[in-house]
């Protein structure tokens, strides 16, 4: 069979350019009309896996082209703006079962402006996901338990397996209000009834050659001799659901904890009897194609045809794919799974349970419930063992979710004497100020640009992306880091000498796809340190470096990396523009902070935690140089890592701690900062670096940073 190599026929004008981004890295850039979606990806710095060279053969760059209208891009994407699959993409798509809903990025070809989301299997270079479990130390007391027990066989007109093992429970273990789900019903008599075997060494069926002593001494006493017959173990959930039945003797249940963050998703696999942290899985949270903040994507539910349902399997089609990857790191299915703890902001908490968001989009911004929520996770579509139960954490406010209320569960500020500042740091900003007398909570609407997101150059946090970023104050002279490489790239380059200074070990150059979060504020930290941005965030117009220019609107911008230096061949830049974008931002969480500290009736912090993805890798010295939050011992200022994560997996762990999330949702005080008196005035006055009026004086004994 021939198939050809390049069956479109089309005339396409190269003059003609069309916008092509790419989620979720969120590089976007213009192309000629006719080139295909892998030579788009490959200009604008975008890795995608592609094993047979662009052949159309080997579907390692498959990608999907999103449909409907993407008002934050100012673009309309649509799947004819592509062309159609070609003779060979069809052959080879249905060889290897690529859906239809996939396209060979190497065979479709541009004919208009689209948006395409990059699978994690056909990204060259995977997404760095900083979301990881801190140790902890957990009181292990689960909602779910095991119990082993063994039945005598039935005499004839005896009661129904049923009956019988509810009163094996209640004569063992005092439970008198069990219960059966009915998928755990479905499974009892079959496992009741199993011979139970093992493999041995040898390969061959051998009985009970594992089972513990007790069991096998069970055996030799049962009626009729069957081995196993009658001896099974129950999952039992709150002590009163009998939600798996298990043939013969099990020690292992385990959970799995879930933070739904707007940009990233983490899940942590967890033996629930010991508490182990089994495995850990993390993902972009699909629904970034729809829309990089909440705001955008309540506006999409609310928008677009059938917005809400497309949401709500995105993120559960993402669920299942986490739960099925942390399960298999650890060696188990996803049908191991029997319970589920969920913490998220308040959208992502209405968007996973397929809840009307619009209220949350509008004052009062009243969401359809707070209280906690637990339920089958087979209702949501979850994949998991069929009588698995899911816990989703309560909500403080409209904008203050539960992810809040897992930070809560982990930093425990409710429990200490100290002023505690904790700030979760993402596209939404929450706060939380207080100690064991009171506790305040904020929402600060931070957007996308601390996460790379809207600014010039940006890119969200994976290998290549300029994450550290030093600016010699004499020579204005640039140092940087990528994500990926240790070292720092070329220590002195400048453009008129355009050489890198030799190095004792060579080493592959570093080269820059874009600048993410931690990379702009860095950037826009030491740029204002040297002078290159004014305490009112203008660019300095009296300072001169080749490393000044222009963008194309001609708004003033300092390259950070020369174009030999870059991936795509262009000078990656911080502009006015971006430095705007980081002024609003952190503005806000300075902002909410301060209106807390009213509140509370304090005129400082004794303690700064930053967590989140993003608050684990900030650096508390370029945060405070550009007044994101108030002044403080930097000795004192902590990041924490995903303390949303490890709250949800406290809940998971400590059935306790569910209740106790749920008293302290409704005692935390929420402000909603916005709406304060005087709002406009803070603002405005936290615009400036590090503030226009608030005194920073723990900067100037901060130790100089390499």
């Amino acid at each position: 069979m021939t198939l050809s190599e390049n069956p479109h026929s089309e005339s396409f004008d190269p003059s003609r350019r069309h916008t092509v981004i790419f989620e979720p890295s969120g590089r976007r850039g213009q192309v000629a009309e006719g080139t295909t979606l892998l030579d788009a990806a490959r200009q604008l710095g975008v890795a995608i896996e592609s094993i047979c060279g662009g052949r159309q053969t080997c579907a390692k760059c498959t990608v999907r082209v999103e449909e409907g209208e993407f008002a934050r891009h100012g673009i309309r994407s649509r799947a004819d703006h592509v062309t159609a699959a070609g003779e060979r993409e069809r052959y080879y798509r249905q060889l290897r079962g690529v859906p239809e809903t996939m396209r060979y990025s190497c065979d479709a070809r541009v004919t208009g402006d689209v948006l395409v989301t990059i699978p994690p299997e056909s990204q060259g270079q995977k997404q760095v996901v900083l979301k990881a479990a801190r140790d902890r130390a957990i009181v292990v007391d689960p909602i779910v338990r095991l119990y082993y027990i063994e039945l005598e066989p039935p005499e004839m007109d005896a009661a129904g397996d049923r009956e019988r093992v509810l009163a094996e429970m209640v004569a063992r273990f005092g439970l008198r209000d069990l219960e059966f789900d009915l998928p755990a019903l479905r499974d009892l008599a079959p496992a009741l009834r199993q011979r139970l075997v093992s493999r041995n060494l040898s390969g061959t069926d051998a009985e009970l050659v594992e089972a513990p002593a007790a069991l096998r001494q069970a055996q030799g006493a049962r009626v009729g001799g069957e081995p196993g017959v009658g001896a099974v173990t129950l999952t039992v959930w709150d002590d009163h659901l009998i939600v798996r039945v298990q043939p013969g003797y099990h020690e292992q249940a385990v959970g799995l904890a879930v933070d739904l963050g707007s940009t990233t998703l983490a899940a942590y696999l967890c033996d629930l009897r010991t508490g182990a942290l089994l495995a850990t899985a993390s993902a972009v949270n699909p629904q970034v194609s729809y829309g990089d903040d909440i705001m955008s994507r309540i506006s999409y539910a609310a928008e677009q045809p059938d917005g809400r349902r497309r949401l709500h399997v995105a993120v559960i089609a993402a669920l299942n794919d986490l739960a099925a990857d942390a399960a298999r790191r650890a060696g188990l299915t996803a049908a191991d799974i029997v319970d589920m703890t969920l913490v998220g902001n308040s959208v992502m908490h209405h968007l996973a349970l397929d809840l009307d968001s619009g209220p949350l989009g509008a004052s009062p911004f009243t969401p359809t419930t707070k209280d906690p929520v637990d339920l089958r996770a087979a209702d949501l579509g979850l994949n998991l063992n069929p009588g698995a139960r899911l816990h989703v954490l309560p909500l403080e406010a409209g904008y203050v979710g539960a992810d809040n209320v897992g930070v809560i569960l982990a930093e425990e500020p409710h429990r200490q004497d100290e002023v505690v500042l904790i700030i979760d740091v993402g596209t939404n900003g929450e706060l939380l100020l207080g100690n064991r007398q009171k506790l305040f909570c904020a929402s600060s609407p931070t957007g996308p640009a601390l996460e790379g997101a809207q600014i010039t150059h940006g890119m969200r946090a994976a290998p290549g992306a300029i994450e550290r970023v030093r600016i010699d104050p004499a020579t204005l002279e640039v140092r940087f880091k990528v994500i990926g490489r240790d070292e720092w790239a070329n220590q002195q380059i400048s453009k008129s000498a355009n050489q890198q200074l030799p190095t004792s070990t060579p080493q592959p150059p570093i080269t820059a796809s874009g600048i993410c979060g931690t990379g702009i504020i860095e950037a826009v930290a030491e740029m204002f340190a040297a002078g290159i941005v004014e305490k009112s965030g203008r660019f300095n117009r009296k300072l001169s470096s080749p490393r000044h220019t222009t963008t194309a609107a001609g708004a003033p911008a300092f390259i950070i990396a020369w174009p030999e230096q870059s991936a795509t061949g262009a000078a990656i830049v911080a502009s006015q523009a971006d430095v705007r974008a980081i002024q609003l931002a952190k503005a806000a969480l300075y902002v909410g902070a301060q209106v807390l500290l009213r509140e509370f009736g304090a005129d400082k912090v004794d303690r700064v935690v930053l967590a989140g993805a993003f608050g684990s890798v900030i650096d508390p010295y370029h945060t405070m140089m550009i007044g994101m939050i108030p002044d403080c011992d930097l000795r004192n200022v902590t990041a924490v890592g995903n303390a949303a994560g490890d709250g949800a997996r406290i809940a998971l762990l400590n059935k306790a701690k569910r209740r106790e999330a749920a008293e302290v949702a409704r005692w935390v005080r929420h402000v909603s900062t916005p709406l304060e008196e005087d709002f406009q005035k803070l603002f405005m006055a936290a615009l400036a670096f590090p503030h226009s009026i608030d005194a920073f004086p723990h900067l100037a004994t901060a130790p100089t940073r390499q």
